[in-house]
């Protein structure tokens, strides 16, 4: 579904990512971990083709997605979430959920969708008429995952999506999260929070200063030396902070 081979990405002569490489298999759940300015979010945004990579290739179910503006990528089946939600405040619920929608035609499908998406989160529902910037974060999360889906994408890409949530709703989250991907959405998600990711994910990557410094499933990366030494930067003897 997603290959990213050798990528490079600079921001002015600000080194992001160096030499990234990694796979996402179609019916996965792919996570990438490490801590804040690990160059996670610039990832998924050279992904989606908001940021341009210096070198290397970006291969989305056979595009070569380098090459591809994000609207067209969204139309071939790619949605991102972003970090900070980014939905429209002065706007209704339903009139973020059909902003989601503008790539299709088939306005039927469209409102099955927006059923779908209603009842995966009834809160939205509870909530509907009501302009965005009244809800709460989660809420938020919520709709900035249901505007997405509306695009129906084949790979969903998430950035942070627990970042400043009650637990509970966290909870809430990974759940929709894992009712996606049996629905046969394919997802890429990157998270500060290694444990949840960990919990949900196939395989996961884990990005530190730019570089992956370990890949594995969530069996062999828990609880090893290798793994703090991975995500924190530190020796494998000198321990987490």
């Amino acid at each position: 579904m997603l290959t990213i081979s050798d990528l490079h990405v600079n921001y002015g002569n600000i080194v992001a990512l160096r030499g990234i490489s990694l796979d996402v298999a179609e019916g996965q759940i792919v996570a990438v971990i490490g801590p804040n300015g690990a160059g996670k979010s610039t990832l998924l945004l050279t992904a989606a083709g908001m940021v341009r990579s210096r070198s290397g290739s970006v291969t989305f179910a056979g595009h070569n997605s380098g090459q591809m503006q994000p609207e067209a990528l969204v139309a071939a089946g790619l949605s991102l979430v972003p970090e900070g939600r980014h939905i429209f405040g002065s706007l209704s619920v339903a009139e973020n959920l059909a902003l989601g929608a503008t790539v299709r035609r088939d306005r039927a499908e469209i409102a099955h969708d927006i059923d779908r998406v209603l009842t995966m989160f009834p809160v939205l529902k509870d909530r509907y008429r009501q302009r965005s910037n009244k809800l709460s974060g989660g809420e938020q999360q919520m709709l900035a995952i249901g505007r997405a889906m509306l695009a129906r994408p084949r790979l969903l890409l998430l950035d942070e999506p627990s970042l400043g949530l009650a637990p509970i709703v966290v909870a809430q989250v990974y759940q929709a999260i894992l009712d996606l991907r049996a629905s046969g959405v394919t997802v890429l998600v990157v998270e500060q929070n290694a444990s949840r990711a960990l919990s949900v994910a196939d395989r996961t990557y884990v990005l530190n200063s730019g570089v992956i410094a370990m890949s594995g499933t969530s069996g062999e990366l828990k609880g090893t030396a290798a793994f703090d030494a991975a995500y924190f930067g530190v020796s494998a003897g000198a321990g987490a902070p």
